[in-house]
């Protein structure tokens, strides 16, 4: 197998939505615990418009070999936080 991919030379972003919480609302929640996750289409907006996000897109999420342990971890903890609050 080859795979034609340069993935290990770039930052993994995934773009995630929650039933019944607006994408600001965590972006929101996540800043006040200095954490940078925003939202939007990011320039995919017909993209989010097919996945039925329409403008308001999602949340971007990003690691890069840089952050540390400690900031995936606040990233995590936000995030289950939010979601049970």
């Amino acid at each position: 197998m080859t795979v034609h991919s340069r993935a290990r030379e770039r930052t993994p972003t995934v773009l995630v939505t929650f039933a019944g919480h607006p994408p600001a609302d965590a972006a929101a929640f996540l800043a006040a615990r200095r954490v940078l996750a925003p939202t939007g289409s990011f320039y995919a907006l017909e993209a989010s418009k097919h996945l039925g996000l329409g403008a308001e897109g999602g949340l971007r999420i990003g690691l890069a070999p840089y952050n540390t342990a400690g900031e995936v971890q606040r990233l995590l903890t936000g995030l289950e936080d939010f979601l049970l609050a």
